[in-house]
């Protein structure tokens, strides 16, 4: 097995620190003379390692006042239903969730209204946390009525994109969706499944998709706002 480079393991380090907060938005990485001493390595490595987060849009480097953390978001264009998991993909990043549950409960009357199904009738829930290059980006829970996704409990594995797989395995395709966006802070709990400091903004959705005027899932989805960002463009004044 070939040797990884070191400037690759130090581009890595960096890249990492970078998106779990340890270097804010607009802080200055350490000098280079530091980093050559905290990763006992030589200036060129340095260098190369900054270069490719540079590349990346990761780090502005700045003549005569050092390299300085940029703001590096992922986008989502709301003009068109697509989903979290496809737009990391889209962006070049590895996506796969932390660990996805499926189970069957009883449709509360939020759910049982967004799914047009009789309160307490048995709806589909998965649950996932979802990661971007093993950064945890978002806790996502979808329901779809049972009837729509026979034995879709056995295929928690296969699960990455939700609306990929009612495509490919179900032939259900969401042709619209009705967003409510709102903002909230972290829970305790919501800060420590998205490794974020306690009450750090997220960018909550509530999305009801539709295949043929029908309603298809329901999802509750809680983004990390310091890494996702939502764009909507439109035309005419209502």
């Amino acid at each position: 097995m070939a040797k990884v480079p070191a400037y690759i393991n130090v581009y890595a380090s960096l890249k990492k620190k970078i998106n779990n907060g340890e270097y804010e938005i607009g802080e200055f990485l350490p000098a280079e003379k530091e980093l050559e001493h905290d990763y006992d390595v030589s200036r060129t490595t340095i260098r190369r390692a900054i270069e490719l987060l540079a590349r990346e849009g990761f780090v502005l480097v700045q003549q005569g006042r050092g390299t300085e953390v940029l703001d590096v978001n992922f986008n989502q264009y709301l003009n068109g239903v697509t989903s979290i998991s496809e737009t990391l993909r889209n962006q070049g990043c590895i996506v796969r969730p932390r660990k996805v549950c499926i189970d069957v409960v009883p449709a509360s009357t939020k759910v049982a209204t967004a799914l047009q199904v009789k309160c307490g009738e048995d709806v589909v829930r998965i649950q996932r946390v979802q990661l971007a290059d093993d950064m945890p980006i978002a806790i996502m829970e979808n329901y779809i009525s049972k009837s729509l996704v026979p034995n879709i409990e056995r295929e928690s594995s296969r699960i990455i994109s939700l609306y990929k797989f009612l495509e490919s395995e179900y032939g259900i395709i969401l042709e619209s969706a009705v967003d409510k966006i709102f903002a909230k802070n972290a829970s305790f709990m919501e800060s420590e499944i998205l490794q974020i400091p306690y009450e750090r903004a997220l960018i909550c959705m509530k999305r009801t998709t539709y295949c043929k005027n029908k309603p298809i899932t329901y999802d509750y989805l809680k983004i990390r706002a310091d890494k996702y960002q939502l764009e909507v463009n439109t035309t005419g004044r209502l």
